[in-house]
């Protein structure tokens, strides 16, 4: 390995580090500097925005992302062929999240609705590097563990995230019709993502099982939580939004189940296939 192979792999391997810990700073900054984004996420709630309780996923994101840092920064991942292929995405993410909540207390919603894109960008194209990964070869524990799990929780949160934030950035700036309207176009925005973590689920099903329920756990999870919320006022919401989480659990078990591409690594299994 060339000096400035391992000096790319260093500075990767530092940023990773940085990068996870500006996400967990980066809150309160944004409250000192702005306002709680709670409050200024119910000013401009949605038929589509889950009950706040939803948002105490952070929590367990933080503490997996964390987990992933230290685990790659260990000098004997230095040069991890999975880590160099998906190493850079996840930093961006991590920092477009430090980023966003920073901007979102002060209400800048555009741009902060632009960084959720970015992010779920950024995810997507780690989540694409991780089946890549596991098709070419069988990945070990440490890698489904402490790499597919953390990625696919943030990622399947992300999915959700980035079509709720949308339905509050419009409402924010004015541009959700109220009434009948309003309720087909959160419809549509849990219709849509339904849809692309059904697509997530059926175009990477080569990725570990703990990554595949990892992810399926967030996106239910915030379907679960519009139904209770926005379920409670909208029946119309409540049906998509159930019917959603059917499709992503019939597209969970596809996945899992369906045969096709090898699914990397060995070990914990669940129901049969490499966890």
């Amino acid at each position: 390995m060339d000096g400035r192979g391992t000096g790319r792999d260093l500075a990767r391997q530092g940023l990773t580090v940085v990068a996870a810990i500006a996400q967990v700073v980066a809150g309160p900054l944004g409250f000192f500097l702005g306002a709680e984004v709670g409050e200024i996420s119910d000013q401009n709630r949605t038929l589509a925005t889950p009950a706040g309780y939803a948002f105490a996923i952070w929590g367990p994101i933080f503490l997996l992302i964390g987990a992933y840092a230290v685990y790659q920064a260990l000098p004997g991942q230095r040069e991890n062929r999975l880590l160099r292929r998906i190493g850079w995405p996840i930093v961006g993410a991590c920092l477009g999240n430090a980023l966003w909540e920073i901007i979102f207390p002060q209400r800048l919603f555009v741009p902060a609705q632009l960084t959720i894109v970015a992010i779920f960008a950024c995810l997507a194209v780690a989540f694409g590097g991780l089946a890549r990964e596991a098709r070419e070869r069988s990945l070990t524990g440490a890698e489904r563990w402490l790499v597919a799990l953390p990625l696919g929780l943030l990622f399947g949160w992300l999915s959700a995230a980035t079509l709720v934030g949308l339905g509050a950035t419009l409402r924010a700036i004015g541009l959700l019709p109220g009434g009948a309207s309003e309720t087909f176009a959160a419809a549509a925005l849990l219709l849509l993502c339904g849809g692309i973590a059904t697509l997530v689920l059926l175009r990477w099903r080569a990725i570990p099982a703990a990554g595949l329920l990892a992810y399926v756990a967030a996106v239910v999870w915030a379907l679960i939580a519009v139904v209770a919320q926005g379920g409670a006022a909208s029946t119309p919401i409540a049906v998509v939004a159930v019917a959603m989480i059917a499709a992503v659990i019939v597209a969970l078990l596809g996945a899992l189940f369906g045969g096709g591409a090898a699914r990397g690594g060995g070990g914990a299994t669940v129901g049969g296939v490499a966890a």
